[in-house]
């Protein structure tokens, strides 16, 4: 919800309108309209003082949790993360563990009442828990009316009829992980729509609620989500959600058409704003219904949607209501934005949104119809603030249009005392009413919550701090200044992260950042993306190589090595830079033949482009002052030194899972620390490896410093492998093969001058664990992604789910419904979530595990596969699989699969799934865990020992520098692949003393 706080269609025509505004400092109104707002302002907050009595004029904040969480901000963090996992706590002895366990964070100053409770014992804990539940439960009631249109029927006609206040109904429940979820809010809708009517029948008229300047307006009003009707809420196949929701929604607006029902679509994250406009203006063309739309004034992009929007509307003929809100999302928008490294899509601060929303008013109002017939949008405005309401009211009156042209909307349970104003004035008001269950309610609560608190909510300004009323006022549009670019541009900055050091003349000289991933929710990107694909042509690399061709290959490397070592680490640097920009420009051709050869889909391959990019310009990086003498104390007359050297030629051999990525970064690496290399690719994926092999000599790489074999591993690799020369052997892959090099390294023969380096990636069995506290709207999917992603064929996949017994039947059984939403096909589509397994042989073995699954387990899940024609034409499939009730020892919960196969696992409490988790296997790679508990998250960084844990998210998608990658155990030895210290393989030091002084004088002190 998102109230307080994509197909292919020409452009409509162009249509009168108010030019977009192109940013926070322009748009400001002239004086004399400017003095209208102040006294139209001045009144109404007087009115609203007038009529202090609504529950968070005064009650709210004088509530002891409440009043002490605007005295200290970690209480606050801490106590409404407890209030988020409240719901989820079933037993009175849950509820007080958690409900300590979080007012102990370091940090927590407690209220007294609170403290005394934790100190004491037995019956006074019991009390202090007894109210604190208490309380929360009273503060939800106090912004939900009810668990069904049924139970919130009296809230609705007491406002009805006591207070001269209308009605939006909103369903509560934000997050749908299946295709039978989505039905069951479909079913909500329409009984919304079918039992709200015959309810609010019998009111009384009241023509301030029921008319507008134009005619009548339905008593009843809903308000829909679209992320509730599908599960599969991507943009990334727009066209295919925008008509999966048509067919959901045609029911509900048609019946809403028939009942004359108001449905009013709700505007949630930024990422699905393109395609909820689109379907909205679909849907409006497929029924003709009472429609109405919320916008966000917090997007840098609002005056832009709002034109759209108006132009559509008068070229259709088609009257909406849009329904202004300033969004309920900020936090969550600059966070992803920040570490998704795209451009923030919200204002930076709240008096550049409340200018935004005074542009938009000011275009929704120009554009407001002045007859019955005609095409244009009224304005419902969800706003809390004084100023907002009044800028409103003054254009309305420049614009000659009357009060009820508009309508108020407000929370309910929020701001009583602008609702009696708005009524005193004639307006028409009207209360967004959340009905639900707590669990699916918990979110929106919180949002209030934070509202409420917040320092820059105007409600508390207005209302608790008693503001004057010149500041309440104020004018939000003010002059760009620098302090407002600053802002904007921080938050992407490298330097704000640094997670590199900055070099001079390598790359921008700029710390490293990580490469942005493509944005598929803009039509452009995906429509560049596509067409790259389509055109894809997967290079022929001929013949395979000979043991002779691996001889050749290692004979020019290593007469190239002391040229090479001795060139200046700043002239490879910038052969890694040169590369990352290369691929930079090719960066969806390199990303479709990834898709093509490896049956990767659109976000996986885009991703491992990226990665491979981030390898280039963070090892570029590091190696330079890596490479630089390093010098140990500051003694007098002594001078000790640290120097690094490379080793020699390094034999790199890659998997076919990450084709380009792992290659590059092992061959980037090598290369930017002086060694010369052979790469000898997977024999599953040579086109992309031979692609990446010219782009390095395009780059500058010499070639007879990069050589390139592509054969069988059993006779090419295993040559290069035992060639005395080489120096160092980077692998990634199975555990078998990595075990077999290390072996044949650890061979000396007389005539080979140094002890091989092996740097080896091998294989994971890794899990996930499910606690009682978890948020299973974001396990399910996440587990989801983690396991499936790719078809499981990633070390890192998610392979076995280890699930606290509380938790274990609504998780399998959500999980289970959540795999089946997905859809098996071909990669190239973007519609695709499960394609190939890479080949014959794979599948050969994923169904061998599949079948002593069978034996072994219960079968949860067998997906079966589509027709054939809905496959990748000449590769091989395995549908998803899900086993439950897997006991510990059984194959698949001890061996690698490399496949889409999930065994589900019970444990007794947390103590017992660390054990599963860490006992079941000699792999040491990535793990997971999901819980809101600080306890279990605390013990599981103390006990969960993995190369890479991940709480509270997915366990795939290392990110270069931010989560370097690699495990220990029989996962692989060397240092973490995108690490700090991860060049320092390549490399030998040495230790170089030189005694300074001569005839008792030393540089650095005076003689004397």
């Amino acid at each position: 919800m998102a109230l307080f706080a994509r197909s292919r269609r020409p452009a409509p025509p162009a249509a009168p309108s108010t030019p977009a505004s192109p940013g926070p400092g322009t748009g400001g109104f002239a004086p004399e309209l400017e003095q209208r707002i102040h006294e139209l302002g001045a009144d109404f907050l007087a009115r609203a003082r007038r009529n202090r009595s609504g529950l968070l004029s005064g009650a709210f904040w004088q509530d002891k949790l409440m009043n002490w969480t605007m005295k200290d901000e970690a209480f606050k963090v801490q106590l409404f993360r407890f209030v988020d996992v409240f719901p989820r706590l079933s037993t009175p002895e849950q509820v007080h563990e958690h409900l300590v366990d979080y007012l102990r964070q370091p940090g927590v100053t407690l209220p007294p009442f609170l403290a005394t409770g934790l100190k004491a014992g037995g019956l006074l804990k019991g009390t202090m828990t007894r109210q604190v539940t208490s309380q929360i439960e009273r503060m939800a009631s106090n912004f939900i009316a009810g668990h069904d249109a049924a139970s919130a029927a009296p809230l609705l006609e007491t406002l009805w009829r006591k207070k001269g206040i209308a009605f939006s109904v909103d369903l509560l429940g934000e997050a749908c992980v299946s295709r039978e979820e989505a039905l069951a809010y479909q079913a909500k809708y329409l009984d919304l729509v079918a039992t709200l009517p015959g309810l609010v029948h019998d009111w009384p008229a009241d023509e301030r609620l029921e008319r507008d300047h134009l005619g009548a307006i339905p008593r009843t009003n809903v308000s829909v989500k679209i992320s509730a009707l599908q599960s599969e809420m991507d943009p990334i196949a727009t066209p295919a959600v925008i008509d999966a929701l048509r067919e959901t929604l045609r029911p509900i607006l048609e019946s809403a058409r028939d009942a004359g029902v108001f449905i009013n679509f709700d505007m949630e994250q930024h990422e699905l704003k393109d395609l909820t406009l689109e379907l909205f203006m679909r849907c409006c063309e497929d029924v003709d219904f009472h429609a109405g739309l919320a916008m966000q004034a917090y997007l840098r992009s609002g005056p832009e949607d709002a034109r759209r929007i108006i132009e559509w509307s008068k070229a259709s003929g088609r009257r909406v209501t849009v329904r202004l809100v300033k969004g309920a999302y900020w936090d969550y928008e600059t966070i992803h934005a920040e570490q998704m490294g795209w451009p923030v899509p919200v204002w930076s601060r709240k008096i550049e949104t409340d200018a935004c929303f005074e542009r938009m008013t000011r275009q929704f109002i120009e554009a407001t119809p002045r007859t019955a017939g005609e095409g244009g949008v009224t304005l419902a405005l969800g706003s809390h603030n004084a100023r907002s309401i009044a800028t409103a009211l003054a254009l309305l009156e420049r614009h000659d249009l009357p009060r009820s042209a508009i309508e108020l909307q407000m929370l309910h349970g929020m701001g009583e005392e602008l609702k009696a104003a708005g009524r005193e004035l004639g307006l028409r008001v009207r209360e967004y009413v959340p009905v639900g269950e707590m669990v699916p309610g918990m979110a929106y609560l919180v949002r209030r919550l934070l509202e409420n608190t917040s320092n820059e909510s105007w409600l508390k300004a207005g209302f608790q701090d008693e503001a004057e009323v010149g500041t309440l006022l104020a004018s939000p549009h003010q002059p760009e200044d620098a302090i407002t670019r600053a802002d904007a541009a921080v938050r992407t900055a490298p330097e704000h992260h640094r997670l590199s050091p900055a070099v001079a003349g390598v790359g921008d000289g700029r710390p490293f950042v990580s490469e942005p991933l493509r944005d598929f929710s803009h039509a452009g990107v995906r429509d560049a993306f596509a067409a790259a694909v389509d055109a894809a042509r997967v290079p022929s690399v001929g013949a395979d190589a000979s043991e002779a061709d691996a001889d050749a290959a290692m004979d020019r490397a290593a007469v190239a090595f002391p040229a090479w070592r001795n060139r200046d680490p700043r002239d490879r640097a910038g052969m890694l830079t040169r590369l990352a920009n290369a691929m930079r420009a090719r960066r969806d051709e390199l990303s479709a033949l990834v898709i093509q050869e490896a049956g990767k889909g659109w976000r996986d391959a885009d991703g491992e482009v990226a990665e491979a990019i981030d390898f280039c310009e963070y090892y570029a990086r590091l190696a330079v002052p890596l490479l630089e003498p390093h010098r140990l104390g500051r003694f007098v007359g002594e001078l000790d030194q640290v120097v690094h050297q490379p080793r020699g030629v390094c034999v790199v051999i890659s998997p076919w899972n990450f084709p380009l990525a792992i290659l590059c970064g092992m061959t980037a690496a090598a290369l930017v620390c002086g060694n010369t290399v052979v790469m000898k690719p997977a024999e599953q994926t040579p086109g992309i490896a031979s692609v990446l092999h010219r782009m390095f000599l395009e780059a500058g790489c010499p070639p007879e410093c990069l050589g390139f074999v592509s054969g069988p591993g059993e006779t090419v690799g295993a040559r290069l492998v035992r060639d005395p020369r080489t120096a160092i052997i980077a692998f990634t892959g199975s555990k078998a093969v990595g075990l077999d090099i290390i072996a044949a390294a650890g061979q000396t023969p007389e005539h080979q001058p140094h002890v091989k380096k092996v740097v080896c990636e091998m294989g994971g069995k890794n899990a996930v664990i499910i606690d009682d506290s978890a948020d299973l709207d974001e396990a399910v999917k996440a587990v989801r992604a983690s396991a499936f992603g790719f078809q499981g064929q990633k070390c890192s996949a998610c392979s076995r789910v280890i699930v606290l017994e509380g938790s274990l039947e609504q998780f399998t059984e959500r999980f289970i419904a959540s795999t089946r939403a997905l859809t098996i096909g071909d990669p190239r589509r973007p519609t695709t979530d499960v394609g190939p397994v890479i080949d014959a042989a794979a599948r050969a073995g994923i169904e061998r595990m599949i079948a002593a699954g069978r034996e072994e387990a219960t079968l949860g899940l067998a997906m079966d596969l589509p027709p054939a024609d809905q496959l990748m034409p000449g590769r091989d499939h395995v549908a998803p699989h899900i086993f439950t009730d897997v006991d510990p020892a059984a194959r698949i919960a001890r061996e690698e699969i490399f496949g889409p196969v999930v065994a589900i696992m019970r444990a007794r409490n947390f103590d017992h799934a660390m054990e599963l988790a860490v006992e079941g296997t000699p792999y040491r790679l990535t793990g997971g865990v999901f819980s809101r508990k600080p306890g279990h998250i605390e013990q599981a960084r103390r006990e969960f020992r993995v190369g890479n844990l991940y709480i509270n998210r997915g366990i795939t998608g290392a990110l270069v520098a931010r989560q370097p990658f690699g495990g220990f155990g029989m996962s692989g030895v060397g240092s973490k692949a995108g690490g700090a210290d991860y060049l320092q393989q390549f490399l030998e030091p040495r230790a170089i003393c030189e005694n300074t002084m001569r005839r008792g004088f030393a540089p650095g002190v005076e003689s004397g």
